[in-house]
């Protein structure tokens, strides 16, 4: 039987999470068989992939594991879209977990729709089970454009199934070797979206919280030359790809390229003295000026994060060349303590 879904799972070092994300998978036998679960096993050295072995042998017509050398999380994305044969692909962190009911449900939705992209709702979740927030798309039924449904712009790559054969055309290729590469799997692809359908209930299942995830503020601070490498990534697509092919992607596309530019900058900014290096912020400030002088220009009018009407970026390039007075450094403590939570 045809493949109607694929599921790709970056694994590396889950053994305490691989049994929640693969038992999640596990519907009845006519959803199985629509289903390929391709765990990647990303050079564990742990238990991973002899837990995923068992899933392997349980359900060999569902489960496939593929055991390659480390590369991460991007290497895993690109091997798992080698090897796909599902109409559909989707990409399930091996910390996380799907609703089970939901996600029975949501087969039979792909079975009777034909689109580029299926959106999703989701849920950010602890580890003892605590749903921090419900994110919802609200997208009405039927078939739509991209530029039909604005609360895709806030999409993230948890809500998000794509036709397969979009990669094929695309010859998308994700970066490897660094991780926060995610954020390529919701920007290049967008540019081959032509039609979208909205499945209005929560299927996946983020795991917030956890001691070494790269959303962590520590560990982010140590890694943030991957997240400027990936957005670089993304700068390099948009810059190759004209108007005309990024199509109905062409505003989406804009959006997500300028917060991710404002995100890295604004938390070097208000952090770079607890782990970032003021000499990277100033590098990465002048790589956007001279790659996208457009978008340098907006990220100066954007305001600070929750809403706060301040033009932080502005603030920063106006004095970063002088030294930095003790009225400055009281304005920053201030913002960072009351506003930023930091």
């Amino acid at each position: 039987m045809d493949k109607l879904l694929t599921i790709v799972i970056p694994t590396y070092n889950m053994q305490a999470y691989l049994h929640r994300c693969l038992d999640s998978l596990i519907v009845p036998n006519e959803q199985m068989a629509l289903l390929e679960v391709l765990v990647v096993n990303d050079g564990s050295k742990d238990k991973s992939s002899a837990i995923a072995h068992e899933y392997e042998t349980k359900y060999p017509s569902t489960f496939r594991v593929i055991d390659k050398e480390n590369g991460n999380y991007g290497s895993c994305i690109n091997r798992g879209l080698k090897e796909a044969t599902g109409k559909y692909i989707k990409v399930l962190d091996a910390d996380d977990w799907y609703d089970t009911k939901n996600f029975e449900a949501f087969i039979g939705f792909l079975k009777e729709t034909d689109v580029d992209l299926v959106v999703s709702d989701f849920s950010t979740v602890t580890d003892d089970g605590v749903v921090q927030k419900i994110h919802r798309y609200n997208i009405p039924d039927g078939k739509w454009k991209l530029t039909d449904c604005e609360s895709v712009l806030d999409m993230w790559m948890h809500a998000v199934t794509y036709r397969t054969a979009i990669f094929k055309e695309l010859q998308y290729h994700q970066t490897e070797g660094i991780s926060y590469t995610d954020q390529e799997w919701i920007f290049a692809p967008m540019s081959k979206v032509k039609t979208l359908s909205g499945f209005p209930y929560v299927v996946y299942n983020y795991l917030v919280g956890r001691s070494g995830q790269t959303v962590d503020p520590l560990v982010f601070a140590r890694n943030i030359s991957q997240e400027i490498a990936s957005w670089k990534a993304q700068q390099s697509f948009w810059g190759r790809t004209d108007v005309s092919g990024k199509g109905d992607a062409e505003n989406y596309m804009w959006f997500r390229l300028k917060s991710r530019a404002v995100y890295i900058e604004t938390n070097m900014i208000l952090n770079y003295r607890n782990g970032y290096k003021k000499t990277e912020l100033m590098d990465f400030d002048d790589y956007v000026l001279r790659i996208n002088p457009i978008l340098y220009k907006q990220m100066n009018d954007t305001i600070g994060r929750k809403g706060l009407n301040f033009k932080f970026i502005r603030f920063w390039r106006i004095g970063h060349n002088r030294p930095l007075t003790w009225f400055i450094y009281k304005v920053e403590s201030v913002f960072k303590r009351r506003f930023f939570k930091i």
